[in-house]
């Protein structure tokens, strides 16, 4: 027996089946368009929010960066001071008051500084997320170098006197780095010797060379096993003279550089190497101990070399051994 679907008369079927059909049909479009326009809010929201947050990101890590280095020059002696350099630093650079952090940490030689600020979000806070706060940190230290590269052979003995001053109305004091039969002490220095040292080689000339150029090999502090180097006896009046005066002619800066005012990697200004003791007779092996900054100022006939202790910063791996003014600065994270 067959069945039949009987139409209202005049009801077109075809006609029918279409409008039922364009009605489903544009009811599962709504829904597909509300699904993909919240989709595609969603990818705004990654792509204009996220790339805010990571701008951000990358800005307040530079300035913790930045105001690490820059804190970290006033440690160890002055913590405060520290403190408060790299606060402002980071301030200097965009952010904003109250959203950084700087602290020393208890080894007394690194400071740690926290950046922070707080992003209104756009298309993300149709997902529900009005704002969001984003931070970075970094973290600097300070230490003496353990290696130095062409540094000049005059040893050094360590004295407190030779501490560079710092702060207001403290005068730099002028010092003697290499002596004569004039200036010379006899409870300080060995028979035979003037605190010239052989950096590479012995005799006049390459002692003259390592004054005018510095020693073209990178000396470095022992950790375990001493590092030894020579003296160079005599009183070298004529290489030193030469040397010095030579290099002195290199400043091409007007006016010359002095402790006043000097730019780094000037020719006047150098590393010296700081010895153990040279009370050595004639030639003899002394002990590196580290390096001194030194700006040299003249020397005289009898072959005396004065200047000015200084500190100064240079690259190059930290050591744990005592300070004598030339340090590195190192980010840790």
């Amino acid at each position: 027996m067959k069945c039949y679907i009987a139409f209202p008369e005049g009801v077109d079927f075809l006609k029918w089946k279409a409008r039922d059909v364009f009605s489903q049909q544009k009811g599962s479009v709504l829904i597909i368009v509300a699904v993909t326009l919240v989709a595609l809010l969603g990818i705004a929201a990654l792509v204009v929010d996220a790339g805010l947050l990571y701008y951000t990101k990358v800005a307040l890590s530079n300035a913790a960066d930045a105001a690490a280095l820059a804190g970290v020059q006033k440690l160890p002696k002055y913590p405060a001071e520290a403190q408060d350099v790299a606060e402002a630093y980071a301030i200097d650079n965009g952010v904003c008051e109250g959203g950084v952090t700087a602290e020393v940490l208890a080894d007394g030689s690194t400071i740690k500084v926290i950046t922070s600020k707080t992003v209104s979000l756009g298309f993300a806070r149709v997902l529900g997320f009005s704002s969001t706060d984003v931070k970075a940190s970094a973290k600097a230290r300070v230490g003496t170098v353990k290696s130095a590269f062409g540094v000049v052979p005059f040893g050094v003995v360590w004295k407190p006197e030779f501490e560079p001053p710092e702060g207001q109305g403290m005068e730099p004091i002028l010092q003697i780095v290499k002596y004569s039969p004039h200036t010379k002490k006899g409870d300080d220095i060995g028979p035979g010797n003037f605190a010239a040292l052989a950096l590479g080689g012995t005799g006049g000339r390459n002692y003259q060379d390592n004054i005018e150029i510095g020693y073209q090999m990178t000396l470095e502090i022992g950790d375990t096993i001493p590092t030894i180097i020579e003296t160079e006896p005599g009183n070298m009046a004529g290489p030193t003279k030469k040397g010095v005066n030579n290099r002195l002619a290199k400043c091409q800066h007007d006016p010359p550089c002095t402790i006043d005012h000097y730019v780094k990697g000037c020719p006047r200004v150098v590393i010296l190497p700081v010895v153990k003791s040279l009370f050595a007779s004639g030639r003899d092996d002394v002990e590196l101990r580290g390096f001194a900054a030194f700006i040299l100022k003249e020397v005289d006939d009898d072959g005396s070399v004065w200047g000015w202790f200084i500190r100064m910063a240079t690259e190059g791996d930290l050591s744990n051994k005592d300070d004598y003014g030339v340090v590195s600065y190192r980010l840790e994270e």
